[in-house]
């Protein structure tokens, strides 16, 4: 039986504010139950106050003789740890294994030079051109990532290449410039026009 001094709720006292994940083990070295949080110490340490909607929680904190702690380098990491940890033995006080509401997500990525396109699903699917990236938690979270990273890194469609087969009107205007990476430069007029232009008054 642990002392005042060392008991799970002094332990918990001392744990990092950092993301992690915790469990608690009985005097019998059973895990009673795991979660996940982003500051360990305060999350913890909260099973020793006013539980609040957790308060069918309050017998297992009586048994509760320890609290193991990881702590990982972001909530994201702490939450699929969490999923792990759970879908590999779900503890007695534990109610669902796949932890918290997020759900996994992939993003989407066509390369046809026709239709570029990113995307977030659910399920990836075997597609000639597609490529995925993920399992992600948190639809949510990556849907705003998504819509970032199309603001600052737009796709653009090959030269005289629209969706639908549609010919792109730019690829036919001499004043439209395209760097060597394929990026689109901007419009400038041709340095002859240019030229004639210059002090050139009417009349």
């Amino acid at each position: 039986m642990p002392t005042a001094a060392s008991g799970p709720r002094e332990l918990a006292r001392r744990l990092p504010a950092a993301p992690g994940v915790y469990r608690f083990r009985d005097d019998r070295g059973r895990v009673l139950y795991l979660g996940r949080a982003v500051s360990l110490r305060r999350r913890v340490i909260s099973y020793w106050g006013d539980l609040g909607d957790r308060a069918h929680l309050a017998p297992m904190v009586a048994r509760t003789d320890r609290v193991e702690a990881v702590v990982c380098d972001s909530a994201h990491e702490a939450a699929w740890l969490e999923r792990n940890l759970l879908r590999a033995s779900l503890p007695p006080w534990n109610r669902a294994p796949s932890g918290g509401q997020e759900k996994e997500v992939w993003i989407r990525l066509s390369e046809s030079a026709r239709t570029p396109a990113i995307a977030v699903v659910h399920r990836p699917t075997a597609s000639p051109g597609v490529r995925y990236f993920g399992p992600y938690l948190g639809g949510l979270q990556v849907r705003r990532a998504v819509a970032g990273l199309s603001r600052v890194l737009p796709l653009a469609y090959a030269v005289g290449s629209r969706p639908g087969g549609r010919p792109d009107p730019a690829s036919r205007d001499p004043r439209m410039r395209r760097e060597p990476s394929g990026t689109e430069a901007s419009l400038t007029e041709p340095s002859q026009t240019r030229a004639s232009r210059i002090g050139t008054s009417p009349g």
